[in-house]
């Protein structure tokens, strides 16, 4: 229930507070405890002050209650010195024994300020301070003879209640603050995490299209070249095109499904480092001579880095079958060290090193890149002295 009764006060404060300013609300409060004062002042008579020995109002009467309602205006914006200000006007107050006004809330609302306004140490130690000297002020009065013996805990209770609120309210505003930062971090890491798997799937796209469909393309032509001639042939490399195309559909539903949250994905397992093998027979069915050196003890791979570095291999011979030129041939070194795998693809083509800028071949680069910047690892590319081009990824085991 107490948990219900501070939400709806909670509610009911912001949607004050956004309707009007704190200020607006401030000074117009200022004002009607300045107004009240006043009121009340005007209706002591002298029989009241007489009866429970009061001190005749006079011209100070009036300053004294302006020093505890006016401060009120500003409360937010100056805690400390508003305070200090009440707490001026109060002692006066007191110590002159002037009658009993509606101006002496002006120090709850103050106390309320200094907690929810300061921050916490400092909020702390001012109010309690001055609650704790209040008290004393009052206590020493019981022996002037000019407050009762109950005074001290009235004061106590009046002023510590207001600023205890204070305190809560401060730390209400800071668990939403927080709340709201939280969310707000959610949501970047929710739009971050969409951001990276559409960066992933594109890479996927992009690695299975220009793998299968160039191998297509190429089988495709081939087979064009020898109807007429090699019937046989041609039958082979059409069968190669259409295995290729068939490869790549199948990649293709199973990234498309991940983006369907109504459908399953499909469940074909991924490509690894295993499927090197069957990678080289395409390659070189499609007419490019690939040599496999496995250095090293091989071992088994974590599903990500084992998926990143075949789709590594399989776009660097890509590109070599793309632009490395006729008759050119292609070594896949994977070497198995202590702290991690490095995978070269050295090819001897004549036209790698004038075509590894084009456009295509471009974003290849930059696939591969991306890859092994994912897991942590090295990546190089260029021409070799002697002709041709290598890559060189170094990618190592623990790259969490």
């Amino acid at each position: 229930m107490r948990r219900d009764i501070h939400v709806r006060y909670h509610l009911i404060v912001t949607t004050i507070n956004r309707r009007i300013p704190t200020w607006a609300i401030d000074i117009a409060l200022s004002a009607v405890l300045t107004a009240g004062a006043f009121v009340d002042l005007g209706e002591v008579d002298d029989t009241t002050i007489l009866a429970l020995g009061f001190r005749e109002p006079d011209a100070f009467t009036a300053v004294v209650i302006l020093l505890q309602t006016i401060p009120v205006a500003f409360r937010r914006r100056l805690p400390t010195t508003a305070l200090l200000i009440v707490s001026i006007g109060f002692f006066f107050d007191r110590n002159l024994n002037y009658p009993n006004t509606i101006a002496i809330f002006g120090l709850l609302f103050v106390f309320h300020a200094v907690g929810s306004e300061l921050p916490r140490r400092r909020a702390l130690i001012t109010g309690w301070t001055t609650i704790g000297l209040m008290t004393a002020f009052t206590i020493s009065g019981i022996f002037a003879g000019f407050v009762s013996i109950g005074t001290p805990l009235i004061v106590l209770v009046f002023t510590s209640f207001p600023f205890i609120l204070g305190l809560e309210s401060r730390e209400r505003r800071t668990t939403a603050a927080e709340l709201a930062r939280t969310a707000q971090q959610l949501e970047f890491d929710k739009a971050e995490a969409v951001r990276l798997e559409r960066a992933r799937i594109a890479r996927e796209l992009h690695d299975v299209v220009a793998h299968e469909m160039t191998v297509a393309t190429i089988q495709a032509a081939a087979a064009q070249r020898l109807i007429g001639s090699n019937d046989e042939g041609a039958k082979k490399a059409a069968g190669e095109a259409e295995r290729a195309g068939h490869d790549g559909l199948v990649e293709l539903r199973r990234l498309l499904g991940i983006l369907r949250t109504e459908e399953p994905a499909s469940r074909t397992p991924q490509p690894g480092l295993q499927q090197l093998d069957t990678l080289i027979e395409q390659m070189t069915e499609a007419g490019l001579n690939v040599a496999l050196e496995i250095q090293g003890e091989p071992r088994p791979l974590p599903p990500g880095m084992d998926l990143n570095a075949y789709r590594i291999v399989q776009e660097s011979l890509t590109n070599v079958l793309k632009h490395g030129g006729p008759d050119v041939s292609a070594t896949v070194i994977i070497g198995y060290r202590a702290n991690g795998i490095k995978i070269q693809v050295i090819d001897d083509g004549r036209g790698a090193a004038s075509s590894m800028g084009s456009s295509d071949s471009g974003q290849g680069l930059m696939s591969m890149k991306e890859r092994s910047a994912i897991l942590q690892g090295s990546f190089d590319a260029g021409p070799r002295p002697g002709g041709g081009y290598r890559v060189t990824v170094s990618i190592p085991y623990d790259n969490r």
